[in-house]
């Protein structure tokens, strides 16, 4: 009988290369006829339901699963037609002198492969620069246009790679990276080598062609980010390092009245250019600074000017309770009193007033409810039948659901619960693979598999498990959201469960002496009644506010928080 390993190898993979999680390898299908062989533009990912994998140069994808009953063998292969590039020609000499006002010679225009061609921009028809971006193999793959004036365009179903990408050797451990194709000519025209620019300009948030060259990138030891001194250029400059990894980003800080390397280019000439470039600075890392480093801060709280968490989007919560990137909440109370729920309505507003995007591992309920739950708070309207009110339509639906899918992605495995650090590590490629993600919810801790070592006691075992979910958090400028149910509550008289306190959720008091903060949900259960109240247990900064009681609503239809006033 064929076994799963059998069975890759059936696909044309070497198997005794792969191992259980996240791979990259040569592609069975395209690498044989490939100029660089040995580039491995595969993804396959192997876990305990079976492989999944995607080329990300011919796009073949394919799945082997362990379990054919439940799971079938399918494969697809999706053909890539190549872009259509129009016709170009050899730069003319208007585009030559342009350059030279840059301080760009016609020697380094020809050698980028630089050329002229037309395009439509903005409903009229252009003469325009034609920067050509080729893939590793040297086959055009986008041609993006710009005019003198600076209107730019791209050719239709172009592919985002970095423009000279195919200029690249690899054997070199330095790479710079600028915001645009005249930046890279100038650093060319300098004389630096392994220059790139990022496809799309000026964004943050197109960054797909990071994890298309995952494999590539990671060969780079020192990685240097040019960017524009501009706001946009600044926070694409931060996102790139996050995802690249800090400890291998240098950075620039231009001089007064230049904002990129052209600008230095032209205004001081090609001396200071290289001058301002070997001096950059390594990119300050959480573990390793210099006292300087934190003068500003210092001084900025000796003056009472600290910086604040982001609202909750609750008004009533904000003196007791804001977010900060890199901290650890943990959100507790008694059974039915809707911890999930609420950290939903966080959720939900933090991406709607801060463009907060979440990874998610919640056991609470199907990722399906679960959506309708959020899309219900985001219309105000329920997702379900009701007796009273008005559900949502399906265009309503919609409009919520197009919203969610952009804002949160879900960590699941359907088989057994997982462990918290197989959930980090599948936390750690959402931040990699999706621009601002800076929450993690995960829901609740009482459902992971907890795998203590031998000998160890509950105390230090769940000791090191929110230690280490700390350092993920500072190390990912990412929120974690912990619910952390509490030990059996005794009843009381009545038949309600007491309010507990921090030390009495289950497991051990690390709970709340590792916290950040701690949050405790209250529900009066009084028919008729919609009261809320939220016991703020612990504030380890004050930026993220004071210890104390929040009375909150609660509308039992669209399951939305609500302050009292509201």
């Amino acid at each position: 009988m064929m076994t799963f390993w059998d069975e890759l190898a059936e696909q044309g993979f070497s198997v005794q290369d792969l191992h259980e999680g996240q791979n990259k390898t040569i592609c069975p299908q395209c690498s044989p006829q490939r100029k660089n062989k040995s580039d491995p533009c595969l993804s396959i990912n192997i876990d305990h339901d079976g492989a999944q994998w995607r080329c990300h140069h011919c796009d073949w994808e394919g799945n082997v699963w362990r379990n054919k009953m439940s799971s079938p063998f399918k494969q697809k292969t999706k053909k890539k037609s190549p872009p259509a590039v129009p016709k170009l020609q050899a730069p003319s000499d208007g585009v030559i002198s342009w350059f030279a006002q840059r301080k760009i010679s016609q020697e380094t225009v020809e050698l980028a492969g630089v050329e002229s061609g037309t395009a439509y921009i903005g409903g009229r028809q252009e003469n325009a620069i034609a920067f050509v971006h080729k893939d590793s193999d040297g086959k055009t793959i986008n041609v993006k246009f710009r005019t003198k004036d600076k209107k730019f365009t791209q050719i239709k179903d172009g592919e985002r790679l970095p423009y000279l990408w195919n200029m690249i050797n690899r054997d070199n451990d330095e790479l710079i990276i600028t915001e645009g194709e005249v930046d890279c000519l100038s650093l060319i025209e300098a004389g630096f080598s392994n220059v790139v620019s990022v496809p799309d300009g000026a964004s943050d948030k197109k960054l797909q062609w990071i994890d298309d060259l995952q494999a590539e990138m990671e060969s780079f030891k020192r990685i240097v980010l040019l960017t524009d001194g501009d706001a946009v250029g600044i926070a694409m400059r931060n996102e790139l390092a996050r995802r690249l990894g800090r400890h291998r980003c240098w950075r620039v800080e231009w001089p007064e009245g230049c904002k990129d390397p052209n600008d230095v280019l032209v205004g001081y000439g090609v001396e200071k250019l290289v001058e301002f470039v070997k001096a950059a600075e390594p990119w300050p890392l959480k573990a390793l600074h210099e006292t300087k480093s934190f003068a500003d801060e210092a001084f900025a709280l000796l003056h009472g000017e600290v910086k604040q968490g982001s609202s909750t989007g609750i008004k009533a919560m904000d003196f007791n309770y804001r977010i900060r990137p890199g901290e650890l909440t943990i959100i507790s109370g008694a059974p039915g009193v809707g911890k999930s729920e609420f950290l939903d309505q966080i959720c939900l507003n933090m991406a709607k007033e801060h463009e907060w995007r979440f990874a998610v591992c919640s056991f609470e309920n199907p990722v399906d409810e679960h959506i309708n739950k959020l899309a219900a708070k985001y219309v105000r309207k329920p997702a379900w039948h009701v007796q009273s009110g008005e559900k949502m339509n399906s265009a309503e639906w919609k409009e919520a659901c197009e919203f969610i899918q952009n804002r949160f992605y879900w960590i699941r495995s359907e088989d057994e619960a997982p462990t918290v650090e197989w959930c980090l590590q599948n936390a750690s490629a959402c931040v990699q693979r999706y621009p601002n993600v800076r929450g993690l919810v995960l829901d609740p801790y009482n459902e992971f598999e907890h795998r203590r070592p031998s000998g160890w006691t509950e105390t230090e075992y769940v000791s090191q498990m929110l230690a280490s979910l700390k350092r993920w958090a500072a190390t990912n400028e990412c929120s974690i959201f912990l619910v952390a149910h509490p030990a059996k509550l005794r009843r009381n008289a009545d038949g309600t469960f007491p309010v507990p306190e921090p030390y009495d959720i289950a497991g051990s008091a690390n709970f709340y002496n590792k916290a950040d903060n701690i949050l405790i949900v209250e529900r009066d259960f009084t028919e008729g009644s919609n009261d809320i109240r939220i016991h703020v247990k612990k504030i380890r900064f004050k930026q993220s506010g004071r210890v104390g009681t929040v009375d909150l609503k609660y509308e039992y239809v669209d399951g939305t928080y609500r302050s009292p006033e509201v």
